[in-house]
């Protein structure tokens, strides 16, 4: 019996040393693997002073709070990769809000943050849902972002969500970033005080590029706002969008290259002024100015190769910084009636569809010497975009648009039009878009899809947000719904046309200003003549037409 206790005494001593042995084993490794006392004082160091350096979104997101600088280094933060992404983010500074096509991350009730980039294009904030704001600030004071890019992630797609949204945030500060589309809105602030933008990029944008509302104290100061509205379907509703606020201030802006309804609208606020500004290369489609219940106090701005169809709607105008009244015709003064382009242009005569599509381009008398001009059998027929046109991709194959491309000439050698066709494949596709196009003129040939069996859903000619177009002396013909589309353009004139065998009618144009129709041939036609909706000054023949709503002839 005592050797038996002796024996158990002795197990028990030996679990008891193996049990020390590993607990010591245990404290050695925590010593061997600790980081350095100087490391450890330094990280010390920026928790106290409140620096956070991340690298991924997971620190991003879990760095986020009141006093305190987030550093975010180089390189692309997805927001929608984080492993909190529609759960809780353990961060009660912020949280995942449901969207219709995913979250949008929340930042709430936090003072005192500064969010800092390495640099435009060099730090990038992104997410993927198309209705998800970037970053949304709920409830926040003196909040400094700086030193990033930011924007939705590219893919397929229209975006409803924005980059940037504040909401009853007080002292917000944003400098020195580039906010882009896909995305409707570059900063949408909402019952916000004392916001400043200052020396950002806010760019290729669908709807507009600020949205103010119920705000004050507002300050936007040498940014540049280009290609809002400009690579979209339909035109951007304005620049700026100002509603019940007062107290903004906008200058030394460039503000260029946008498709929009407005430079600025505004409604009910009190004391708007526009100080140094240049507004170049835009195109406008209702007005300047839409002031509503307020005037906009305009001083030294210019305003450089605009397509401006009036100054005001009808709405309280703008004064000078002495108050006096500007009219339409003062600021007509500013800006030549006619702003496209009419330099000496580059004739580049072309024998087939690769070297028509070379041609392509500003400036530029294309001369067709071929009988056939099959643009489905181009080398790079469906490939990538090109700088003044792309394919868009159809049902059934692909479609040629060019954009951009600004006063350019297509004709043919002769100008005899039986000679000389541009035709294409896709029963789906228009045969010739121009989208984005001023100073167009097309003459002395036909075009139509090419003779197969099967019907067309496809048009031949369509043309979107183009101003001053020229067709003449050209046989448009089905297989084709439509012999021309027209849609949101302005100064467009049909003039000897023959159109004929179209499925859907001949002519149907959409909110268009400025239509002319002289001595055209329409004949057997599966629709209307002419269809009009939305449209102004329309005169077929010397006969003025109400555009309003006219389907007939």
């Amino acid at each position: 019996m005592k050797k038996c206790i002796c024996i158990l005494l002795s197990l028990l001593l030996l679990l008891s040393m193996t049990a020390c042995s590993e607990n010591i084993a245990g404290e050695t490794t925590v010593i061997a693997t600790a980081v350095p006392a100087e490391t450890m004082a330094a990280e010390m160091k920026s928790a106290q002073d409140g620096v956070y350096t991340v690298s991924n979104v997971d620190d991003f997101i879990a760095a986020i709070g009141p006093d305190r600088e987030i550093r975010l280094k180089p390189g692309t933060y997805d927001l929608s990769t984080a492993s909190t992404y529609a759960g809780e983010t353990g961060n009660e500074w912020c949280y995942w809000d449901e969207v219709f096509d995913g979250y949008e991350l929340v930042i709430q009730l936090t003072n005192n943050l500064t969010i800092t980039g390495a640099g435009k294009g060099v730090t990038i904030l992104s997410a993927a849902p198309r209705y998800a704001q970037v970053l949304r600030l709920n409830s926040c004071k003196n909040v400094s972002m700086t030193g990033f890019t930011a924007g939705h992630t590219k893919e397929p797609g229209s975006c409803v969500g924005g980059v940037v949204m504040l909401m009853s945030c007080q002292g917000v500060s944003i400098r020195d970033v580039g906010l882009y589309g896909c995305g409707v809105t570059g900063v949408y602030a909402d019952n916000c005080t004392d916001l400043t933008v200052a020396n950002s990029d806010i760019y290729e944008c669908s709807y507009n590029g600020i949205t103010v509302v119920n705000s004050n104290s507002v300050g936007v100061a040498n940014c540049r706002l280009y290609d809002l509205g400009k690579n979209e379907e339909w035109e951007a509703s304005e620049v700026f969008n100002l509603e019940n606020s007062s107290d903004i201030n906008i200058s030394d802006c460039e503000i260029y290259g946008n498709q929009s309804q407005y430079l600025v609208r505004s409604s009910g606020v009190d004391c708007v002024t526009l100080k140094n500004n240049v507004f170049r290369d835009n195109w406008v489609k209702s007005s300047a100015f839409g002031t509503f219940g307020n005037f906009v106090t305009l001083d030294g701005n210019t305003f450089e190769d605009c397509l401006i169809p009036r100054w005001f709607t009808d709405g309280c105008g703008a004064v000078d910084p002495e108050g006096n009244t500007i009219t339409e015709d003062t600021l007509n003064g500013l800006i030549p009636e006619e702003t496209v382009p009419d330099g000496p242009k580059t004739t580049v005569t072309v024998t087939n569809a690769d070297e028509f599509l070379a041609a392509i381009g500003p400036n530029t008398e294309i001369v067709i010497d071929a009988e056939t001009i099959d643009l489905s059998t181009a080398k790079d027929y469906g490939g990538g975009p090109k700088k003044y046109y792309r394919w868009e991709d159809i049902y059934d194959g692909p479609g040629l648009v060019i954009t951009g491309a600004d006063n350019l000439t297509i004709r043919s050698k002769d100008g005899k039009t039986k000679n000389h066709t541009i035709c294409a494949v896709p029963r789906y596709a228009n045969v010739l878009s121009f989208i984005n196009c001023d100073n167009l003129v097309l003459s002395g040939f036909t075009a139509g899809h090419t003779e197969a069996p099967g019907d067309c859903s496809g048009g031949v000619l369509r043309f979107q947000k183009c101003t001053m177009v020229s067709v003449d002396n050209c046989g448009l013909f089905g297989c084709g719904t439509l012999g021309v589309d027209a849609q949101m353009c302005t100064s467009i004139t049909l003039r000897k046309c023959d159109i004929y065998e179209c499925s859907n009618g001949g002519v149907s144009m959409y909110d268009t200003t400025g239509i002319t129709i002289e001595k055209c041939t329409f004949r057997d036609l599966g629709g209307n003549n002419l269809m009009l909706y939305d449209c102004s000054d329309v005169t077929v023949d010397g006969e003025p037409i109400n555009g309003q709503s006219y389907n007939g002839r």
